[in-house]
């Protein structure tokens, strides 16, 4: 390894490190929001994994939620003002979608916490097809 860049293999082994949960599926179901907690010299990653996981994991990644999306004329464009709603195709009841650096991760539906917008996760991959999903 050349300074601080991890080499294809390196970063392989890392994936390679990422346990599969079988009850992915059954903890995606839950909706209750759960903020998680860390604590003062605790480790995210597991005993024994990786040394070099922990050197990643301060990587800032672009989350997005898309709440619609659609097509619209430049005269629609141009005619919106303070006050116009634009109408998506996606039902009321159906899941946002959440984005990491371009890619589905997640759905779930917007909840409003305090004064500020918010994500409840109804679905989301496993641990390892998310990182598959950021390289």
């Amino acid at each position: 390894m050349s300074g601080s860049l991890l080499s294809q293999a390196e970063i392989d082994a890392l994936l390679a490190q990422i346990p599969s949960s079988a009850d992915g599926e059954n903890q995606a179901a839950k909706t209750e929001l759960i903020q998680p907690k860390q604590y003062e010299n605790e480790k995210i990653v597991p005993p024994g994994s990786h040394p070099n996981l922990e050197r990643i994991l301060d990587i800032p990644l672009q989350v997005k939620v898309i709440l619609g999306q659609g097509t619209r004329s430049v005269k629609d464009v141009l005619s919106l003002m303070p006050g116009a709603i634009v109408e998506f195709e996606r039902n009321v009841a159906e899941p946002v979608d959440i984005m990491l650096n371009g890619k589905l991760i997640a759905r779930g539906e917007v909840v409003v916490v305090e004064e500020h917008f918010g994500v409840r996760i109804t679905q989301i991959s496993s641990p390892l097809e998310r990182v598959r999903k950021m390289v």
